[in-house]
């Protein structure tokens, strides 16, 4: 199956040789910004099912928080460091987040038909924890919401929040990017 994005792909050497490997002034995002450069160069990027991943979650909700903040914030910095990087699917958890905030203050100062957009979010994210959840005990199942939204508004600020500082330093350090043969 082609993806644009892999979650700890497996690469050629010779991929990665002729790409640089990793940009090591990414703090976060290496991956989307290492898979991008290769599809730049005419690569594609591989997923497969087969592939079978050990993952240790965070322990609690503030280090998913930090976590998808971060991951939020080096989006961004792959954004201006790649113009054209970016899709709509990437700008869904800053839309979301802009939405709730907007909902949120429209429904406190101006009429409560404003909490539908938040309300809205959270009837979603419930409704799509309910597959996910199939097979866990209720405790899990419980905190797959909570889980969802963390990531997706945690990312949204993140991402919304980005210094240009941070795009700067990688700018700085821009190497060219080589081109398949």
């Amino acid at each position: 199956m082609y993806k644009r994005q892999v979650y700890l792909g497996v690469f050629r050497r010779e991929v990665l040789e002729r790409q640089g490997g990793y940009n090591e002034e990414f703090i976060r995002a290496q991956d989307w910004e290492l898979n991008f450069r290769i599809r730049e160069a005419g690569g594609l990027i591989w997923f497969s099912p087969e592939l079978k991943v050990s993952y240790r979650p965070r322990p609690n909700v503030k280090e998913l928080a930090k976590q998808y903040r971060n991951y939020g914030r080096w989006r961004h910095v792959v954004a201006r460091y790649h113009q054209g990087s970016i899709n709509l699917r990437y700008l869904a958890a800053p839309a979301a987040v802009c939405a709730i905030a907007a909902g949120v203050v429209v429904g406190a100062v101006v009429t409560p038909w404003g909490f539908v957009v938040p309300a809205g979010y959270v009837a979603a994210i419930t409704a799509g924890s309910v597959p996910a959840g199939k097979g866990l005990p209720v405790g899990a199942r419980l905190r797959i919401p909570v889980a969802l939204a963390t990531m997706h508004m945690s990312w949204g600020v993140g991402f919304l929040t980005s210094p240009r500082s941070l795009a700067r330093k990688v700018i700085a350090s821009r190497r060219p990017a080589v081109r398949a043969e």
